[in-house]
């Protein structure tokens, strides 16, 4: 057994340096299978890939989380101020739902991602509404809007996974999902403000989209235009 020169520390026998205060150690007496050895404990802490993942979503989150118990507890102190607090810490709520809560998890699941979402922008929207009181717009038009947005989602995410899609066929799935969006906005709009079911602005949208998507429908069906497009811009 050997022991370091400057320390004393007891030396695993495949050491190139001391542990402890890192002097070099040059023994001749040990055959030089064993002095090239790997040592017996790594230079650097390698993580894997989901505990890296996972830890810096711990670390976001303590970022997120104390900035907004001090403004809690300085709201409180001061009510006079008004809630500002409840905007800060809803928003932050929102933002820590959608892009650090995923990475928090060794599997994220689509699904359920997209209804967790879903509820957390829902409850966003709705604090500002009850905060407000005013009239109606969010059963009218927010819960309306957020719940297609959270449908079409989730029908783009089921049809995603079915099988393997070519990258025209994406293209139009969201065309078409942004093309219904329009249409379903621009009528709850004019529904809860003019009491009208007539449909406007979203038809120039729907135009736009439904050229795009022809133009996407001839771009799938013609290989040399499509080989073409490939080589130009690396799809």
């Amino acid at each position: 057994m050997s022991y370091c020169v400057n320390c004393g520390v007891e030396l695993d026998s495949s050491a190139k340096k001391c542990a402890l205060c890192r002097t070099p150690v040059i023994n001749p007496n040990l055959p030089g299978y064993v002095q090239d050895a790997p040592p017996p404990y790594p230079e650097k802490v390698v993580l894997p890939a989901g505990v890296r993942r996972r830890f810096a979503a711990f670390i976001f989150t303590m970022v997120i989380l104390i900035p907004n118990i001090v403004c809690a507890i300085i709201n409180a102190l001061f009510p006079s101020t008004g809630i500002w607090a409840l905007y800060v810490v809803t928003s932050s709520a929102l933002f820590w739902t959608l892009f650090v809560q995923p990475f928090m998890w060794k599997k994220v699941y689509v699904y359920s991602q997209i209804g967790i979402d879903v509820f957390a922008v829902t409850a966003y929207i709705y604090v500002f509404y009850a905060v407000g009181n005013e009239k109606g717009w969010f059963y009218r038009i927010a819960l309306p809007l957020v719940l297609l947005v959270g449908l079409l989602l989730f029908i783009t995410a089921v049809w995603l996974r079915r099988k393997k899609r070519d990258w025209p066929d994406i293209v139009n799935f969201v065309l078409a999902d942004i093309c219904v969006l329009g249409l379903v906005t621009d009528l709850l709009f004019n529904l809860f403000f003019l009491n009208s079911w007539r449909i406007g602005y979203s038809l120039i949208t729907t135009a736009c989209t439904l050229a795009l998507i022809i133009f996407f429908l001839a771009v799938k069906g013609n290989k040399r235009f499509r080989a073409w497009l490939g080589r130009r811009f690396f799809i």
